[in-house]
């Protein structure tokens, strides 16, 4: 319902390749520049392009930003049958209940990182993508809902963040391990790695930044 401006275009073209391969994919453009509508939009294509059954698709989001997806995907995209399973948006009783019976037809489960807390059917169901808006939000690997999150099973995960590196390049392992688990090796690991980095006299941080490089778009 809408014309992709170019680089949106390539933002979909690069995520629809990185689902092909089944790798995960962090989409880092700034603010404003249609992070969301390039999701929608590769939902369509992967719709459209599906053969057989089909798995619906999870966007993990913050409970504030629930509603505003919504009105995106009826704006933009009405093709797409998307279910919130939030207790704004639906009695807990039935809320709890959904699976992977009741998710029949449906193209896409959005929830917030506190209903995933709570809700047992997320985590054995097996998703297409696995979406997290506001990634920065799993950036403390030992948190309830940073686990949570690493558990869910799926084809294809994909992160929506304009600070993949918030405060510390720990947030970046975080993120990647949810991404692309054991690229980045363990924390222990990649803490070693990081200050072997930074005694570089020159381009400390090349390394590391040509290795995730291929996983990350910002524009």
């Amino acid at each position: 319902k809408t014309r992709l401006r170019p680089y949106q275009q390539s933002g979909v073209r690069w995520l629809h390749l990185l689902a092909g391969l089944d790798l995960g994919a962090c989409l880092a453009d700034d603010m404003g520049l249609g992070k969301t509508i390039q999701v929608l939009a590769l939902l369509l294509v992967l719709k459209r392009q599906a053969k057989g059954e089909r798995r619906p698709s999870l966007l993990v989001a913050p409970a504030s930003l629930l509603a505003n997806w919504a009105a995106e995907i009826e704006r933009f995209a009405p093709e797409l049958r998307a279910v919130i399973a939030h207790p704004s948006a639906m009695p807990a009783a039935e809320m709890k209940a959904l699976g992977p019976q009741g998710l029949e037809g449906v193209d896409l489960v959005i929830t917030s990182y506190g209903s995933l807390l709570r809700l047992p059917w997320p985590a054995t169901s097996a998703w297409h993508l696995v979406v997290l808006d506001e990634a920065q939000a799993i950036k403390n690997p030992q948190a309830k809902q940073t686990r949570a999150v690493k558990k869910l099973q799926a084809r294809q995960r994909i992160a929506l963040t304009g600070t993949p590196i918030e405060n510390r390049l720990g947030d970046l392992w975080s993120i990647f391990d949810f991404l692309n688990p054991g690229l980045l090796g363990s924390a222990k690991e990649f803490t070693s790695y990081t200050k072997r980095l930074a005694a570089r006299a020159h381009n400390p941080y090349g390394p590391l930044r040509d290795l995730v490089r291929p996983y990350i778009l910002r524009r």
